[in-house]
Order: C-alpha cells, then structure tokens, then sequence
C-alpha cells in the first residue's frame, strides 16, 4: 500500500487524514529528518519526489510505458495510471501501442544498449532518458490517409496455395 498525499499541505493531511498523517509523522519523518536532501526533510509527508510535470501528464491517460533503469534485459510494458512509479522507472507519457512496439524493438533495444551507460557490480546496462529515448529516431506515425496494408492470414493462405498451384513441379 503506499500512502500519497501529494498536492496536500501537511496542515490539510493532518485535518482531512489525521490516521495517515499520525502514520507517516511516526515511521516517515524521523527517516526524513536525517535526510541530506532539503526537499525530502522539507517535505517528508510526500512520497518520494513530487515528479509534478510527469503527474500533470499522466493524469489523461489510462496507462502509461515503463522500464526499470537499470537491468540487465531491457523490456518495456504498460502500467495503469493508478500505479505511482518510483525512482528506479523511467517513464513514457504515452498510452499508445505503437510507442511501446517501436521502444520494446530490437533496433531501440541496440540504440539503448550503444547510448546507454552501465552501472553496478555486474555492469548493467543503464536506460537513461536523456541519451536512450529523446534522442532516438522514431519511425514517422502511420497517416489516416494511408492505412497499413493488413493482409487476413485466410487470405494469405489461398494467396499461396493459388501461387503453388501455378508452379510447374
């Protein structure tokens, strides 16, 4: 369970959610107060970082794309909106199939793994945003005007059969 209070002041936690802000103000604080970070002592009912710009993004959208920073095998997935993701994911605004099929690719996994840095004792690779995804070229999005040519498997068969029947043996 993780308890988000982001956007409340500490004085709105402690009168609209007295139990969480006593939870919090007894197992969060005392860590924070030790922290070396100002905005973590600062803030210490908050989880984690505030991540604004990110929130205000992902408020629209029903999923969004995910990877773990640093591993060892570089895989993308969707997440639901609802789930609050943590400093080890780097995040993609973007609810759309297409996106995720070009980043999960083997040509993006390649770029990843060549721009990316490594980290730890095992040299993981490192997907880091700023060198991994803004820089890489994604293929321009299909137009309305011109659909993809989708071929049905039925009528790739009867294709082939029809091609092999004209085949002198």
């Amino acid at each position: 369970m993780l308890i988000d209070l982001f956007g409340l002041s500490v004085e709105e936690v402690r009168s609209r959610y007295p139990a969480a802000y006593q939870w919090v103000l007894e197992r969060v604080k005392p860590e924070r107060d030790q922290n070396a970070r100002t905005t973590y002592r600062d803030n210490w009912w908050i989880f984690g970082e505030a991540r604004r710009d990110l929130r205000a993004t992902l408020v629209s959208l029903p999923r969004y794309i995910a990877t773990v920073e640093t591993a060892k095998h570089r895989t993308f997935q969707f997440l639901d909106a609802t789930i609050a993701p943590d400093n080890m994911l780097v995040c993609i605004a973007s609810a759309d199939a297409l996106h995720l099929g070009v980043l999960s690719s083997s040509v993006h996994v390649v770029w990843a793994l060549a721009a990316g840095g490594r980290l730890g004792v095992g040299n993981d690779p490192r997907y880091n945003k700023s060198r991994c995804f803004e820089p890489f070229p994604f293929p321009p999005p299909p137009t309305p005007s011109k659909p993809a040519s989708v071929t049905s498997p039925n009528s790739l068969t009867r294709t082939e059969n029809a091609s092999r029947r004209r085949t002198p043996r």
